[in-house]
């Protein structure tokens, strides 16, 4: 019995070292990039693991030194490297984009003051009023929605006595998207960056103060096993939007549901093309997905912002019915900040990367480049 349990956990240990290489690999197939997502889960799982193997070795009272020293080495290796990644996102570390440091005169009605919801409501959710009601207690300016349906539509509709702009492209495939606001929207865009059916909004929003922040709201196709897609889509829509808002030096907002973990290659990638700032560094996960599945929570749910802005207040909201949790950020546009805070530094493989993801998604989904990076120069 013993020399089973022993080979059970080599062999966990085997499966959890190959899936920590894949993702170093830049092929998009699902099962590859799907590694990326469970670093905390894999290191508590080689943390219990390690912890069983000893404990039931003393117990039985066969200790092997060679094997103990060989499997604490493969646990430390393996919780290192996703330690590696993931601590980034975790208030043990500096963060990225500064806390807003209020002047003894600050005021709630600040007119430099943007506050964002980001909700994936989940198409098949019935749960309208207890969206509303949470949607309504954060107070947000600006709403993006992720997956709606005509349903959702009516009910964001409901809300035109609040939120009198609204932008809303209802879809029954689970990608229609709305950005909703009390704010004016000044100009809007439905963009199709990728695919006809995974839609965009590029829009211009005019604060109290009268500047004006670019918000864009976004909502690529995942990789996933179910419907067998890989992360060609996604990750060359990562590009051109990272490609397209590095040229921009006006504020600028980008978030939704970009169905990727912030510490993943894609995302990194896109944070260093752009030059935004990922408000996660230093102060939190803030999982929002799997609502219902406390084991499986990955941070798929985001907000970028352009160095305009500092942090007033960021968190996770409760439960709305959806299998993600809607994420809000208290922003304060202050430019004076520009100089305190450092996008992440870009690296000499970057324009490779990126050429390499885009002319994936020129061979697999016949997409032209050179007509969408035109368009963004219009």
């Amino acid at each position: 019995m013993l020399t089973a349990f022993n080979l059970f956990v080599v062999i966990l240990f085997g499966v959890l070292v190959v899936g920590s290489l894949l993702p170093l690999s830049s092929s998009p197939h699902w099962f590859i990039r799907g590694w990326d997502y469970p670093r905390v889960q894999i290191v508590a799982i080689a943390i219990v693991a390690i912890v069983a193997f000893l404990a039931v070795n003393v117990v039985v009272g066969r200790p092997n030194r060679v094997a103990f020293s060989v499997m604490i080495g493969l646990a430390l290796l393996i919780a290192g490297w996703h330690l590696f990644r993931i601590l980034p996102y975790t208030p043990l570390m500096p963060t990225q984009a500064k806390a807003w440091n209020p002047p003894a005169d600050a005021v709630e009605s600040d007119p430099h003051r943007l506050r964002v919801l980001i909700s994936n409501v989940e198409m098949e959710n019935d749960q309208f009023t207890r969206w509303k009601h949470v949607m309504g207690d954060c107070d947000a300016d600006v709403v993006i929605v992720a997956e709606v349906d005509e349903r959702w539509q009516a009910t964001l509709e409901e809300l035109k006595s609040a939120y009198p702009h609204q932008i809303i492209y209802p879809q029954d495939n689970w990608y229609g998207l709305a950005m909703i606001s009390r704010l004016p929207i000044i100009d809007s865009e439905l963009r199709f960056l990728v695919q006809d059916d995974v839609p965009s909004i590029d829009a211009m929003i005019e604060m109290p103060s009268g500047d004006r922040v670019r918000v864009v709201g976004v909502h690529p196709r995942p990789p996933e096993p179910i419907r067998d897609n890989d992360a060609t889509a996604r990750d060359a829509e990562l590009v051109l939007w990272g490609e397209e808002l590095a040229k921009d030096n006006q504020p600028i907002v980008i978030g939704g549901d970009l169905n990727d973990v912030a510490w993943s290659q894609s995302t990194r990638l896109f944070l260093r093309l752009s030059e935004l700032l990922d408000p996660r560094r230093g102060r939190g996960f803030f999982n929002s997905f799997h609502a219902d599945r406390r084991w499986m929570r990955f941070p798929l749910d985001h907000v970028f912002h352009s160095t305009h802005f500092t942090i007033r207040d960021m968190k996770r909201l409760e439960h709305v019915g959806s299998d993600h949790f809607p994420i809000f950020i208290d922003l304060q546009l202050e430019p004076a900040a520009k100089e305190d805070q450092e996008p992440l530094d870009k690296k000499a493989s970057d324009a490779g990367e990126a050429d390499e993801r885009i002319d994936r998604a020129e061979e697999d989904l016949g997409l032209d480049v050179e007509s969408v990076r035109e368009a963004t120069t219009e």
